[in-house]
């Protein structure tokens, strides 16, 4: 939830809160029951998108982490390939470009990390034939390498599963605001006021709790 979502969610609590605590004082006007019990269905409503909302972005972080350390791991394997090879063809430019560790490559940024990996990719390309006969590498270790990168390029820009996800909950999250903020504003509010004069202080307690505290 964005932090302006927060703070109502906060002031939606303390007005549901309120009315349970204080349910004698209004227990003989069935509409404020009704209207009451819809407010608190909404309620549970939002913190279940909020949930989702969490869940798909924590999906998606995990997915792009867990993919990349894959990555940096099948790439460490196949530049040291290369980097031998630099070496013992005195490939001195080749060799220097080749050195990185697993943990040096997965510490890039995201565009650096994929800018590198895809050069590790080029340059096995570049010496394939001597590569594979006698340096083991093989196609299947070149193609997989390859898939997994696509597959990183996808999670940095195009949309995914847990993205379309993320966004769903979010339009939701914004349509149960709304339906909430709406019910306050043009139904509990004006029943509230029957109590303005027969009961100021439950009234005024009322008003206070309908108060949005930005934090």
């Amino acid at each position: 939830m964005k932090e302006i979502q927060l703070n109502k969610m906060e002031m939606f609590s303390t007005v549901l809160s309120y009315l349970n605590n204080a349910s004698p004082k209004w227990s003989t006007i069935p509409r404020i029951g009704t209207v009451k019990n819809e407010f608190e269905a909404l309620l549970v409503s939002i913190n279940q998108k909020s949930k989702d909302q969490d869940k798909a972005k924590t999906y998606l972080g995990m997915e792009k982490y867990q993919l990349k350390r894959l990555i940096a791991e099948k790439a460490d394997i196949l530049n040291d390939q290369v980097e031998a090879f630099a070496l013992l063809e005195d490939k001195q430019d080749l060799a220097a470009r080749m050195n990185q560790s697993k943990s040096d490559l997965y510490k890039l940024k995201n565009i650096a990390f994929i800018d590198k990996v895809s050069e590790i990719l080029e340059e096995t390309a570049n010496h394939i034939e001597l590569l594979s006969t006698d340096f083991g590498v093989t196609t299947e270790q070149v193609s997989d390498l390859d898939g997994d990168l696509d597959n990183f390029k996808g999670l940095n820009g195009l949309p995914r599963k847990y993205q379309i996800d993320s966004v769903i909950a979010t339009k939701d999250l914004e349509d149960l605001f709304a339906e909430a903020s709406a019910l306050l504003n043009d139904k509990l509010d004006k029943l509230m006021k029957i109590f303005k004069h027969r009961d100021a202080s439950f009234y005024n307690g009322y008003l206070a709790a309908r108060t949005i505290v930005n934090n």
